[in-house]
């Protein structure tokens, strides 16, 4: 509707919108017109008011009846400064609970609405100025104490969805922990049955020993030393000795069987001197071992005088004593056999 002819049907404060028709209330040019705080929408065609129809905060007094509303926004109570409010002959069956915002509101014609049974009991007849008047003090009464009963509700609600979120989560961590306990378990038992096993093999399986051998030291004490455990080095080393002295053997003995059969200049060259230098090594060998050998009797001979020969000593000083004790011992009854005489 044109902004000219709704001025044209503003007289004074009051807009008179009626009997036009509407479908729809012309919010925007009703916002361009705070002059207009009375306004008139009775006996139109609206079954329903914009979402931004309570943005008109300047109504005082709206008149509503007769059109084929069902509903009303839900935040319907921001028309905070509302005082007189008709919705007489219409198809509302609940008004929504922002409704208790209107504090303001002193007049409440309800009548002629198919409104929910309570909420019909509430309202009463609205049959005249003081049943209207009741009707607004009891509706808004009503209404607050819904909306007390619904945030008593919503905060009930919250709190047991908190306490069920606490509930879930002290249960995962429950499971979590037993999840954490189970493998620590299992890991103390791996553990333990390791721990067993080695046992075991300690039991069954003993660390040897170094063998020792004892040995006296003459002065009727006796000692020990570990067993010597280099033989088998020693064999080997004798062997590889033995088997290189093999093998040179061989050589020579080829050499000179090749040589006897053919005397040429090649062996004479050859032959003759490792024939000489085999012979200078071979007496040497037995010089030395000569050497050796007695050099090892000499050691031994030491070793056997400087302790066997000191116990030996020891057991003929021992024997002598014994000797004189026995003599004097066989004459002392000659001495008393001629003392008695």
């Amino acid at each position: 509707m044109p902004k000219e002819s709704l001025k044209d049907k503003l007289e004074g404060n009051e807009l008179d919108l009626s009997l036009n028709n509407l479908d729809t209330v012309p919010v925007k040019d009703l916002a361009a017109i705070p002059k207009a705080t009375r306004l008139d929408l009775s006996c139109n065609q609206l079954t329903s008011l914009p979402d931004n129809f309570p943005s008109l905060t300047h109504l005082v007094k709206i008149d509503l009846s007769k059109n084929r509303l069902t509903e009303l926004p839900e935040n319907f109570g921001n028309l905070q400064n509302l005082q007189h409010l008709d919705l007489l002959g219409n198809q509302l069956v609940l008004l929504p609970i922002s409704f208790y915002k209107l504090t303001k509101l002193k007049w409440l014609d309800l009548k002629d609405n198919p409104l929910q049974a309570d909420l019909r009991k509430i309202a009463g007849d609205c049959l005249d100025e003081n049943q209207c008047k009741k009707c607004a003090t009891q509706v808004l009464k009503y209404l607050r104490d819904c909306n007390s009963e619904l945030e008593r509700l919503k905060q009930k609600k919250l709190k047991e969805e908190r306490e069920e979120k606490k509930r879930l989560q002290a249960q995962e961590e429950a499971e979590k922990e037993k999840v954490r306990q189970e493998r620590k378990q299992k890991k103390n038992a791996n553990k333990k049955k390791k721990d067993d096993t080695t046992a075991k093999e300690d039991v069954y399986s003993p660390v040897k020993k170094p063998e020792t051998k004892t040995i006296s030291n003459g002065n009727g004490k006796s000692a020990t030393r570990p067993k010597n455990t280099g033989t088998k080095s020693g064999m080997s080393w004798f062997s590889i000795l033995a088997l290189f002295f093999a093998v040179f053997g061989i050589i020579i003995g080829s050499l000179y069987t090749v040589c006897q059969e053919n005397k040429n200049e090649l062996c004479e060259q050859y032959w003759k001197p490792a024939e000489t230098e085999t012979r200078v090594f071979l007496a040497n060998m037995k010089t030395n071992s000569q050497e050796l050998m007695k050099r090892s009797s000499e050691t031994l001979s030491g070793y056997y005088d400087k302790y066997m020969g000191k116990k030996t000593t020891e057991q003929k000083k021992s024997q002598e004593d014994s000797g004189t004790k026995t003599t004097e011992n066989t004459e002392k009854p000659g001495k008393k056999e001629r003392a008695h005489t």
